[in-house]
């Protein structure tokens, strides 16, 4: 009986809390629209104050456990002390927690595609690469990754490349022109 009511007093007067941790991404994706969602375990009735540094913006949850935040407009990079969270106990002994940090870094991967072309109408078909490995490419005339010009537009023609780099999506574009085959008038004779 002695233990339980020594935890129902550390319980009821907050006096000694649960080491507080964010749960969930510390790694966002370049101008993601998708909000990102950190959590720390729920210990009791107080208030959790969340604290975003800049660009970042609590979209939903501060005052709770777990909160919404958007980094879309956030350069790439470290940002220390990206998140911070601290939890004050319920009255009466409102009593505050250390503030726990994260540290959020904003990953970008930038793509290329090798340039090609320019091509005439009907030449053979050329494989395309790009880096990192293991894109995907797309448009006219790209077909099981190459660019075969009989297949594309006469004219110019985007190419993307499409990357997918720890759940991160990056994508880039180049533009390929194709040609039409001169067409030569019958020989005249005088």
């Amino acid at each position: 009986m002695k233990k339980l009511l020594t935890f129902l007093f550390t319980a009821a007067t907050g006096l000694v809390f649960a080491q507080l941790t964010t749960n969930n991404p510390d790694t966002v994706c370049y101008q993601s629209i998708n909000p990102s969602t950190y959590t720390v375990p729920n210990i009791g009735g107080g208030i959790y104050t969340w604290n975003i540094q800049p660009p970042g913006t609590i979209t939903s949850g501060q005052g709770t456990n777990s909160i919404s935040v958007s980094w879309s407009t956030a350069s790439p990079g470290l940002i220390n002390n990206g998140v911070s969270v601290t939890y004050q106990s319920p009255a009466p002994a409102l009593c505050s927690s250390t503030p726990i940090n994260l540290n959020v870094f904003i990953y970008q991967v930038i793509p290329t595609i090798t340039a090609i072309g320019p091509f005439c109408a009907g030449a053979p078909c050329v494989a395309l690469t790009g880096t990192p490995l293991g894109g995907t490419f797309s448009g006219p005339g790209v077909i099981n990754g190459q660019f075969c010009s009989g297949n594309a537009n006469i004219g110019v023609n985007t190419i993307t490349y499409t990357v997918n780099v720890n759940g991160c999506v990056f994508t880039t574009t180049t533009s390929v022109t194709v040609n039409p085959i001169p067409a030569l008038s019958p020989i005249q004779h005088n």
